[in-house]
């Protein structure tokens, strides 16, 4: 059986990295336990919390 999603993604972003910023991607995920598109989703959600309060100051 198929399987859906109820938020799907319309995106795929795809790009090129050196082994060892692999490397640090792989590390960090797994230390939080979470996948690397994860971790990436993320570190957006932070830059964009951080530029918020950078306006706000």
């Amino acid at each position: 059986m198929p399987k859906f999603s109820t938020n799907p993604k319309k995106f795929v972003i795809s790009c090129r990295v050196t082994p060892k910023e692999m490397q640090v991607l792989q590390v960090k995920a797994q230390e939080s336990g979470i996948s690397i598109t994860m971790l990436l989703r993320k570190s957006l959600d932070l830059l964009e919390q951080s530029k918020r309060t950078q306006v706000r100051a």
